[in-house]
This record gives C-alpha cells, structure tokens and sequence, in this order.
C-alpha cells in the first residue's frame, strides 16, 4: 500500500498533457519499497544541495539504483519534488485538522495567543522533520512546476478553518468568512517561511509575535459579522 500524499502516476503509455508518458505506479511490496527509497533520498539529497543543484542521477547515486529504476517512476526531478511536497503537505493538514477541533481557538473573547504559538511550532516542526522539508517549502514558492501544491494547500487549509468557524459560527457572513479566513491562511504561510529564511530573529521570538498578531485577527474575523 502507497502513502498517504504520494503521487502515483497512471496507466502505462498513456502521455500526460505535458505530452510525458505516465509511469506505472509500484505494485509489488520490492515497487513501493524502491519507489519510497527514490523519494527518501532525494529529499535527503535536497536537504543537503537545494533543488537547482538536485538531479536525477545524484538521487540514483544516493539511492543505489540506476536511472532506468527512476523513469520507471519518474519523468524528472520536479515529479519527484512533487511527491516530497504531498506528503510534506498532507501532514500539515492532518496536524491542522486535530489542532483546529480545539474549540477554545474560535472563542472570539479570549486570549488565544499560547494556542496559537502551539499550532505554529507544530507547523514548523513538521517541515523540519521531512527529509529536505526547508527546500521542498522553497521549491513550492520558487518552481513553476509546483506552484499549484502551494495554492491548493491554503485552499485546503481554509476550507478546515471555514468548516470549523462555521459550525461554531453560523451567524457570521458566509463568503466573507470564507475570505477573511482565505487571508489567514495566506499570512499563516508566510509565518512558516519567515521561519525558514529569517535568521536575525529566533524563531521562539517570531513564534511569540505572530501568535500575538493572529490572536487579534481571529477575535476581529469573529466578531464582526459585516
């Protein structure tokens, strides 16, 4: 059975609309087992050169397979990054989903600020833990081939927040809700990396201050229907 997140492609010789052939998922237990070594090494790998330096045969000299072994999964290296980031992203979203059933989060009267240090230490150590986590957030900002995991990423991860305040909150304005909470996820992406490439400011000092930040946003979003 495949992890959760990874992408599998489809059948064999059928052309994707970039006009690459799809390549056959792993069907036996050796298959997974090769393919999960092809995705842990090269995020091992990314971790130590960054993407741009990142190639397919430096993830098969890691791995100990050749390169046919990889195009049987692979048609380049940006679809093994894309993998790297499903699961990457699909942990994150997990971990919100469990953080976000803390009703105390959504009551707009109380001081929220340590809940929310706790969800962005979380988030942050979940990025840190994931082999190559710091450059696979990189790549999501920096390549083209990915940009589309970082946008359906915060709209997943406002739809959480949407299901949830919704419930809790039914009286509040459903599209803007839905916006305002879209904004929050943005400015909580951008948290998660002023936390990777900030280095003048400790992360515990920056942790505190966005926390701090976000508990007045969240007390205005909902308190004020209009």
């Amino acid at each position: 059975m495949t992890e959760p997140g990874a992408k599998r492609p489809l059948k064999k010789s059928r052309r994707n609309k970039q006009g690459e052939i799809d390549r056959l998922p792993p069907a036996s237990d050796k298959a997974v087992e090769t393919y999960n070594r092809l995705v842990e090494s090269a995020g091992i790998l990314l971790g130590e050169v960054g993407f741009e330096r990142l190639s397919s045969n430096a993830i098969c000299e890691r791995a100990e397979l050749t390169p046919p072994t990889f195009y049987r999964y692979f048609n380049n290296k940006y679809e093994i990054l894309e993998v790297l980031a499903e699961r990457l992203l699909t942990r994150s979203m997990d971990a919100l989903a469990i953080w976000l059933a803390r009703d105390e989060i959504w009551d707009a009267e109380a001081d929220n600020t340590a809940v929310l240090e706790q969800w962005f230490r979380i988030s942050s150590d979940i990025v840190a833990s994931e082999p190559g986590g710091i450059w696979t957030m990189r790549a999501m900002r920096a390549l083209p081939q990915l940009s589309h995991l970082r946008l359906q990423s915060q709209r997943q991860m406002t739809k959480q927040m949407f299901a949830v305040a919704r419930k809790l909150r039914p009286e509040l304005n459903e599209d803007l809700l839905f916006k305002r909470l879209r904004l929050a996820a943005e400015f909580g992406y951008a948290v998660d990396e002023l936390l990777l490439e900030e280095d003048r400011i400790s992360s515990r000092a920056l942790i505190k201050q966005a926390a701090f930040l976000f508990n007045a946003f969240f007390a205005a979003i909902l308190r004020d229907p209009d």
